[in-house]
């Protein structure tokens, strides 16, 4: 119910959009079925050529510290590479990262939702997000 007023991402929105982050909780070390589901729709813009050079990202949580998080990344960003997408992690290039851990992208161990991200969870969110929309900008750009 938090999230009911959201509104959900359109394929228009991946056609004006100059960086894409996915998120997505973690099952069984992949994205979630209603995000496959979306992605699964993106097939006209991929056969077009309209997802190349698009900016990606991606980030994920997890019940376990050990549940999928790195798998769950990895599987998103395989769409990316099909896409001809640019993928950009975090990798270590900010301190935050040598907290967090995850140069992939940030995840976060939720105990199966009791937990809420930390500072040190959100401020990885906050670099990632920012590194995206910085390589985006010099891409756009042609810096």
């Amino acid at each position: 119910q938090e999230t009911q007023d959201v509104q959900e991402a359109t394929l228009d929105d991946l056609t004006w959009a100059d960086a894409i982050i996915f998120g997505t909780p973690t099952r069984y070390g992949l994205p979630t079925s209603q995000l496959k589901q979306f992605i699964d729709t993106t097939g006209p813009l991929w056969a077009t050529g309209k997802l190349v050079n698009k900016v990606c990202s991606s980030f994920t949580s997890a019940a376990t510290t050990h549940g999928g998080q790195e798998s769950t990344i990895l599987a998103l960003n395989n769409t990316f590479y099909h896409w001809g997408a640019l993928i950009v992690g975090p990798g270590y290039a900010d301190p935050i990262q040598f907290q967090s851990g995850n140069p992939y992208g940030v995840s976060f161990k939720s105990d199966n939702g009791q937990t809420r991200p930390d500072e040190t969870a959100l401020n990885a969110a906050r670099f990632q997000g920012r590194r995206v929309a910085e390589v985006a900008g010099q891409f756009v750009k042609g810096a």
